[in-house]
């Protein structure tokens, strides 16, 4: 065996070393359960944004107001009293 040949083998392990390292974090717990969180708030903030921007959009163009936000505030006025 050639010093090349060597090298492409001791790479090739490396190479498959970090791939192994790389899958045990991928499929533990830790992982998955952060990779969920993050992807549940950026649906949150996402949606919200959609539906500000729609909203926002109807109130202009329409005139009308997808919210009511008077009823929204006799909910509150009710929730504190």
């Amino acid at each position: 065996m050639d010093e090349s040949e060597q090298h492409q083998r001791e790479r090739l392990i490396t190479v498959l070393g970090s791939l192994e390292d790389l899958t045990k974090r991928q499929v533990s717990i830790r992982f998955i359960f952060l990779k969920g969180v993050i992807y549940g708030l950026g649906t949150v903030v996402g949606a919200t944004l959609l539906i500000s921007i729609v909203s926002y959009m109807f109130v202009q163009v329409f005139g009308v107001e997808v919210i009511d936000t008077e009823a929204i505030q006799n909910i509150q006025e009710q929730i504190l009293e």
